[in-house]
C-alpha cells in the first residue's frame, strides 16, 4: 500500500468478558438517553392548556407539538438501529443524544407555536437515533442468564419514563414555567454525552457489511410516516376522511413497494431471519395491541384530570402518580421470573389484571367533588399499574429473548417501532370512541333533558346552547379559561353534558380494556427465555461451523 492510500477502517468489538464486566455502566448510560427520549413522548400533555394560553393559539395547533416529535420519532426507529449496527452503536448514541440535547436547548427557547413544533421535529430526529440502541445494548452486555432481568428493567424504565412524564410536565408547569419542560432535558444530555466518551466501547455488527439499503429505509420510513400522519391527525370518524383515506392508501402502497424490494434487495434491511422467528413476531404484534391500550389510556387518564374534572396541572400530576408507582412495585417480580419462565405466561394475568382496572375505571364520576371522587378509581389506576409494570418487561423479554447474534440492533428498532405505532393506533381509536359515544350519548339521551331544563327554567334555548358548547369544549381540552357555572340552570345543564363527557371517557376505557386484552392469543408463541435462545444461537453457529 503506498503511502497516500487510506488505510481501510478495522471493526472489532470488545470482548464479552470486558462487556459483561462493565454492564452496570453501559447500561446505566443507555438509561439517561432511553429515559430522556421516552420521558418527552408524553411530558407535553398536561402542559397543552398553558402552551395554548401563552402562545394565543388553540387546541389543533398545539397537539403538533405532540404529533410532531411522535411521528419523527416513529419514522425513524427502524433504520437508525440498522443504521447503528452496521456503523458504530456508540457514535449513533452520542450523535442522537447531542442533537436531542440542542433540539431541547431550541425548544426551551422557541418564540412561537410554529418554531416551538419545528424543534420538537429536531427533538424526535435525536430520540430515533438513540432510542433503537436500548434494547440492543441490553442484550449485549447483560450475560444469557441475567438477560432477562436486564430486558425487563429497561422495560420498566420505559414504563415509569412515559408514565411520569405527565407527571413532571405537570410538576414544572405548576412550579416554574413551560420552559423548564425541555431545559431539564439539556445537563442529562450533557452528563450522558461525557460519559459514554468515557466508559462505552464502540460495537458493531460485524455481519452486516457497509452497504446501506438506502430504497428500503426510503420506503420504510415514508410508509410509517403516512400512516402515523393518518392515526394522529386525520382521524376518519372526526376529522377529514378524504385526506385520512388518501394517507392510508399511501401507507398501504408504500409499505407493499417496501416489502417487494426486501425481498430482492442485495443487502435488504430487514432479515428473513427475523421474519420467520414466530416468537419475535407475536411479541412485536403483542406489543402493538399491548401498548395501543396502555398509552392510549394514559393519554385518557390525563384528560380526564384536567379536562373533565378540572384538576390543576399539579393536582393531575399526582393523581396519575399511583400507576408508576405500582409498575417500580411489582418489577422486582418480573425480575426474579424473567431467565427462568416463559414471557407469555408472566405476562398473561398482568394483562387480565390491566384490563379489569380499566374497566374499573370506565365507572368514574362525571364531577370531582371531594377527595372520594378519586378514591373511587384507585383502585382501577393500581391494577392498570400492575399490568404495566409487569406487561411491559414480559413482551420486551419475549422479543428481545428471542433475537440473538447480529440482529439485535435492527429487533431493538421493530420492537420499539411497534410500540409507538401502537401507541399512536390506540390514542387514535380511543380518540375515536370518545368522540363519537359523546356526541351520540348528547343525541339520545341529553338533548331531550336539556330541552325540558330550558322549559322548566324558562330560558332561552341561546343561553343553554352557549353553555353546552362552553362546557364540552372544556371536557375536550378545547378551552384556555374553564366555565365557572353558577347555581341553578347552569348547573343542571352542566350535568347533562357531564354525564355524556362520561360516557366518552368510560366507553374509551373499555375500548383500551379491549386492546390489551386481544394480546392474550399471541402470548403461547412466547416460549423461550433470553438464555434458550442464545443456546439455539450457538448450537446453529456450531452446526454451521462443523458443516463448512
Amino acid at each position: 500500500m503506498t503511502s497516500t492510500e487510506a488505510a481501510p477502517e478495522t471493526r472489532s468489538n470488545p470482548s464479552t468478558e470486558f462487556l459483561y464486566a462493565n454492564k452496570w455502566r453501559i447500561f446505566g448510560v443507555m438509561m439517561i438517553g432511553w429515559a430522556m427520549s421516552l420521558l418527552d413522548v408524553s411530558i407535553v400533555n398536561i402542559s397543552i392548556p398553558t402552551l395554548e394560553r401563552e402562545m394565543s393559539t388553540n387546541v389543533a395547533t398545539v397537539t403538533w407539538v405532540i404529533n410532531a416529535y411522535n411521528i419523527v420519532f416513529a419514522v425513524l426507529l427502524v433504520s437508525m438501529g440498522r443504521l447503528a449496527d452496521q456503523l458504530g452503536r456508540k457514535r449513533f448514541f452520542i450523535v442522537g443524544l447531542a442533537v436531542f440535547t440542542i433540539g431541547s436547548a431550541l425548544c426551551a427557547s422557541a418564540w412561537s407555536i410554529e418554531w416551538l413544533i419545528v424543534f420538537r421535529a429536531v427533538q424526535g430526529v435525536g430520540a430515533g437515533i438513540l432510542a433503537p440502541l436500548g434494547f440492543a445494548m441490553t442484550v449485549l452486555v447483560f450475560p444469557p442468564e441475567q438477560r432477562g432481568r436486564g430486558l425487563a428493567l429497561i422495560a420498566v424504565v420505559a414504563l415509569v419514563s412515559s408514565a411520569l412524564g405527565p407527571v413532571l410536565g405537570g410538576a414544572l408547569v405548576e412550579v416554574a414555567n413551560w420552559h423548564w419542560i425541555f431545559l431539564i432535558n439539556i445537563p442529562f444530555g450533557v452528563l450522558g454525552i461525557v460519559l459514554c466518551l468515557r466508559w462505552w466501547p464502540e460495537t458493531w455488527d460485524l455481519t452486516a457489511g457497509r452497504d446501506v439499503d438506502i430504497r428500503g429505509m426510503v420506503l420504510l420510513g415514508a410508509a410509517v410516516l403516512f400512516l402515523t400522519v393518518a392515526l394522529v391527525q386525520a382521524n376518519p370518524f372526526g376529522g377529514d376522511l378524504p385526506l385520512w383515506l388518501s394517507l392510508m392508501q399511501a401507507a398501504i402502497l408504500l409499505g407493499a413497494a417496501f416489502v417487494w424490494w426486501e425481498l430482492r434487495a442485495p443487502n435488504p434491511m430487514i432479515t428473513r431471519s427475523l421474519i420467520e422467528n414466530k416468537q419475535f413476531r407475536n411479541a412485536n404484534l403483542s406489543m402493538l395491541f399491548f401498548a395501543a391500550g396502555a398509552i392510549g389510556s394514559l393519554l385518557l387518564l390525563s384528560l380526564v384530570f384536567t379536562n373533565l374534572w378540572g384538576y390543576s396541572p399539579i393536582e393531575a400530576a399526582c393523581a396519575l402518580v399511583p400507576v408508576p408507582l405500582m409498575g417500580l412495585a411489582v418489577w422486582p417480580l418480573v425480575g426474579r421470573v424473567a431467565d427462568t419462565k416463559a414471557p407469555g405466561e408472566i405476562a398473561r394475568p398482568a394483562l387480565i389484571v390491566m384490563a379489569i382496572g380499566m374497566l374499573w375505571v370506565s365507572f368514574l364520576p362525571s364531577t370531582a367533588e371531594n377527595a372520594w371522587t378519586y378514591m373511587r378509581i384507585l383502585p382501577g389506576l393500581l391494577m392498570i399499574g400492575v399490568g404495566m409494570g409487569i406487561g411491559f418487561p414480559s413482551l420486551n423479554v419475549g422479543a428481545m429473548g428471542a433475537v440473538a447474534g447480529p440482529e439485535i440492533g435492527l429487533a431493538s428498532g421493530i420492537l420499539n417501532t411497534a410500540r409507538q405505532l401502537g401507541a399512536a393506533i390506540g390514542i387514535a381509536i380511543l380518540i375515536a370512541t370518545f368522540g363519537g359515544v359523546l356526541h351520540a350519548h348528547m343525541s339520545w339521551f341529553a338533548d331531550s333533558n336539556i330541552e325540558d331544563i330550558v322549559d322548566d327554567y324558562d330560558m332561552p334555548p341561546d343561553m343553554a346552547n352557549a353553555v353546552i358548547s362552553q362546557t364540552l369544549h372544556d371536557y375536550t381540552g378545547g378551552t384556555t379559561e374553564r366555565f365557572r357555572p353558577k347555581p341553578g340552570f347552569d348547573y343542571d345543564i352542566i350535568r347533562q353534558t357531564a354525564g355524556s363527557a362520561r360516557e366518552g371517557y368510560a366507553w374509551a376505557f373499555r375500548q383500551a380494556a379491549v386492546l390489551v386484552l386481544t394480546v392474550l392469543p399471541l402470548l403461547p408463541a412466547l416460549r423461550r427465555t433470553p438464555a434458550q435462545a442464545r443456546a439455539e444461537y450457538m448450537a446453529q453457529m456450531q452446526a454451521q461451523q462443523a458443516a463448512t
